[in-house]
């Protein structure tokens, strides 16, 4: 493989995804296809189906595609968060709450048995989503840890603060968003209740920096999700709150990683994991090179990689990108691939054609 004049960086890891939120495989294997000639060699799902998930990380494992290799979550959430409509999406044909990798944990749950169903679905790590308590949620990690399991929370789980979350143990929390919950007056008790909540008037407050101070203590790592707040801001959830809290993480020396949460659109050409490293630079004022460290040495960590993935040397996956330009320059360079290389197969980007409407509906991938 010649490279003269070339840029290598590791292979990309996007730290949120959501592939099947409601099962759709052609959907799902055109996304993951759109995301490893983006340079993205894992993802790491945060919450969906897990009977289509786990047949497509077999899949990408086995190479039957082009895709990254799949790394997911089996959630968890109080009963009340189970009106929510993605749940029953995302675990069709069973009442929601019930199944192994959507768990409704109420005060009568086996916490231990809760913690073995979702391992049983081969799942990395659990995601604590929603309406626990910060006891729950301390008892979830504990056990959760005890079985091998890494430990993946919204940075806020109602009535759980954040402050809450980080002392139990957490490994990584998601949304810098959240975040702002810690200074409010009054703090939401339910995730129903957080969505209406007024974010405007946010500030940097002590109980704030006790928060980051104990995330630096800790090494809890952040997938803030910075990108999120810009696609789909409202009036009282400003768009750049992420990217300023992030801002505010970033330097007490937190780190960071970069995950798009969204949901398998395969319609663009390019991963939106490069608009979120794009948004760490430029609107949480990042270096370049910190930047590429969220989405590949940090990212690899948010699954337990770090010792396979995330860096380039001798003993590690063959995962890698190959640029046309340098990122550390300009990081918009990300968006030169020249080639990318997952497991020591070679996938060029000229060789990619994105799917149109009309391919999906006539042919599988």
């Amino acid at each position: 493989m010649k490279l003269d004049g070339r840029f290598i960086i590791p292979g990309l890891v996007n730290t949120h995804v959501h592939l099947a939120t409601r099962a759709d495989p052609r959907q799902a294997r055109a996304y993951l296809r759109r995301e490893l000639f983006s340079g993205v060699t894992m993802v790491r799902d945060m919450a969906g189906d897990v009977r289509l998930i786990a047949e497509l990380k077999r899949e990408a494992a086995e190479h039957e595609f082009p895709s990254p290799d799949i790394y997911y979550a089996a959630l968890m959430a109080g009963a009340t968060f189970f009106t929510d409509p993605r749940t029953h999406d995302a675990s069709y044909g069973l009442e929601p709450g019930t199944a192994p990798w959507m768990q409704a944990i109420t005060p009568t749950t086996d916490i231990r048995l809760a913690i073995a169903r979702a391992r049983g679905t081969g799942a990395t790590g659990i995601k604590l989503y929603a309406d626990l308590p910060a006891q729950v949620v301390e008892a979830l990690t504990e056990e959760a840890h005890r079985q091998g399991l890494l430990v993946w929370a919204h940075a806020a789980v109602f009535p759980a603060k954040p402050s809450d979350v980080i002392r139990a143990g957490v490994d990584v929390i998601s949304h810098a968003d959240f975040l702002a919950f810690e200074t409010l007056p009054s703090f939401p008790q339910t995730f129903a209740e957080a969505r209406s909540a007024d974010l405007r008037h946010w500030q940097t407050a002590p109980a704030l920096n006790a928060v980051l101070a104990e995330m630096k203590r800790r090494g809890t790592i952040l997938d803030a999700t910075v990108d999120v707040g810009y696609r789909s801001s409202t009036p009282k959830w400003p768009a750049a709150l992420a990217s300023q809290l992030t801002h505010e993480a970033y330097l007490q020396g937190i780190p960071v990683s970069a995950g798009t949460d969204d949901d398998a659109d395969w319609k663009y050409a390019d991963s939106a994991l490069l608009d979120e490293i794009e948004r760490l630079v430029h609107d949480v004022g990042m270096t370049s090179a910190d930047a590429l460290r969220s989405a590949t040495t940090i990212g690899a960590r948010t699954i337990g990689k770090q010792d396979l993935a995330g860096v380039l040397m001798a003993g590690r996956l063959a995962n890698f990108v190959v640029l046309r330009a340098d990122a550390l320059k300009d990081i918009r360079n990300l968006r030169r691939i020249d080639r990318v290389v997952k497991d020591g197969i070679e996938y060029r980007r000229s060789a990619y054609r994105p799917v149109t409407p009309s391919g999906m509906a006539r042919r599988p991938l």
